[in-house]
């Protein structure tokens, strides 16, 4: 089943011939990358702004977002709902979204409808409408999705609290969403300098994957896009996590459900040395059948009622978090007490053999063949080489990457920036506790199955 689908993907992917990619940098700045690929039954058009929350300035706080949707509010030559309607009639999708790091506008429809996309985007960069009208409005979407998404979400709400706690000075410390305030305070005068500063071709890159011809659809890049007049640059870069000051302590207290949660997290490096054992770790630890931390802590030990491993990452910081429920009986310092003794006890390396990191690597092989079978995948990988690694071409050549880490990789990755550093500790605790669960909680263990 598997092993056999895995063995047939990596002989796949040793002999695919890689198709092309057209890399070029236009006269007005606009970076285009092109795919061609006749196996492809869709055409994926994705503009890639590189500004998200991280790169706002003070008088922009939640500008990223908030351009996100003034971008669907019409342009000098369409109307707001042309781009919905000329999807809908392709059989098409679009959307787009918002993170720390990039704000991205993603199409899917046939490939007649490419060139329709094209003017459309050329358009919206060059003659946004930036009206009050439209101001107004988006501000009053931005703020009940920022009601709904985040004030009314407990879980979110903690999660936006400690990101700004734990990352207190850095950029990433700004939620993407932003706040009330911060769009409260929002004016046309303040997105029309953020429009023409961030939202020009220099800012820019667009990518196609496809059945197209390449050289005809950079020609008519070059006629729609490239047209658009020079305007915009890359922001400031923002430091990396890694190395940051990082606060090593926070608490809060939350309406969540009557359990008590510790969380360790370990900064990791986003070099290019270590960046594929780092996929490697986080695949063997959060993403394979068994997670060796929720084993021992939950099955092994049961001293929690929930653990796992997780992984965030972002253009200028990895993060390798190991978190715990615990019934709210718990004190703090035993809760953060199992922690540490588990992660001592997976520092013995028992997980971590030749085997595990082969099947870790097959299932990231796998992940990125698959990817090569959908236009809107490959566009997204493409993408992301570009802004965060440099390289549209790592786009195609990660597997070669993968295939070159070794377990003695991953065991100095995890000694040196886990088994022997000092991670950030997050703590959260319930605002009310029923009584018989404070009173008979610590029971549990003794009748868990």
């Amino acid at each position: 089943g598997q092993q056999f689908a895995q063995a047939n993907c990596q002989r796949a992917l040793r002999g695919a011939s890689a198709p092309d990619l057209l890399h070029e940098r236009l006269e007005n700045g606009l970076t285009v990358s092109i795919l061609a690929d006749a196996n492809m039954p869709v055409v994926a058009t994705q503009v890639w702004y590189h500004v998200g929350s991280a790169n706002e300035a003070q008088d922009s706080r939640g500008f990223a977002h908030l351009f996100e949707h003034l971008m669907f509010g019409g342009s000098a030559n369409f109307a707001k709902d042309e781009l919905m309607r000329h999807h809908t009639k392709s059989g098409g999708s679009w959307n787009g979204y918002t993170s720390l790091d990039e704000t991205v506008y993603v199409s899917a429809l046939a490939p007649a409808g490419l060139g329709q996309v094209l003017a459309m985007e050329a358009d919206r960069m060059a003659h946004l409408n930036l009206t009050e009208e439209n101001l107004a409005n988006e501000k009053r979407i931005v703020t009940e999705e920022l009601r709904l998404r985040i004030e009314n979400n407990p879980l979110t709400r903690v999660g936006t609290s400690v990101q700004g706690a734990v990352l207190a000075g850095h950029p990433y410390a700004i939620s993407p969403v932003g706040t009330q305030e911060d769009i409260e305070r929002a004016t046309l005068a303040g997105a029309q300098r953020f429009y023409q500063t961030l939202y020009g071709p220099g800012n820019a890159h667009l990518v196609i994957v496809g059945p197209v011809d390449a050289a005809a659809t950079m020609a008519k890049v070059r006629q729609t896009l490239g047209a658009v007049p020079a305007r915009g640059a890359p922001p400031p870069d923002i430091p990396d996590v890694y190395g940051w000051e990082l606060r090593r302590a926070v608490s809060f207290t939350e309406d969540l459900p009557p359990v008590k949660v510790a969380a360790m997290a370990f900064p990791l490096p986003t070099d290019a040395a270590n960046r594929e054992a780092v996929r490697v770790l986080h695949q063997l630890l959060a993403r394979s059948a068994v997670d060796p931390f929720e084993e021992e802590l939950v099955r092994r030990r049961r001293m929690a009622v929930f653990a796992m491993t997780e992984g965030l990452f972002f253009r200028r910081g990895n993060v390798l978090a190991f978190g715990a429920a615990y019934l709210p009986y718990r004190r703090e310092a035993t809760a953060f007490r199992l922690i540490e003794e588990t992660l001592a006890g997976m520092s013995q390396l028992d997980w971590l053999t030749d085997e595990s990191v082969a099947a870790a690597k097959r299932a990231l092989l796998l992940d990125d063949l698959e990817r090569r079978y959908y236009a809107e995948d490959m566009a997204r990988a493409i993408g992301t080489a570009h802004w965060r690694y440099g390289d549209v071409h790592y786009a195609l050549e990660q597997s070669e990457h993968v295939r070159r880490v070794t377990r003695v990789d991953v065991e100095a990755l995890w000694q040196r920036h886990i088994g022997e550093a000092e991670g950030v500790r997050v703590f959260l605790k319930p605002e009310h506790v029923p009584w018989y669960i404070a009173a008979f909680g610590w029971l549990y263990p003794l009748f868990a199955p």
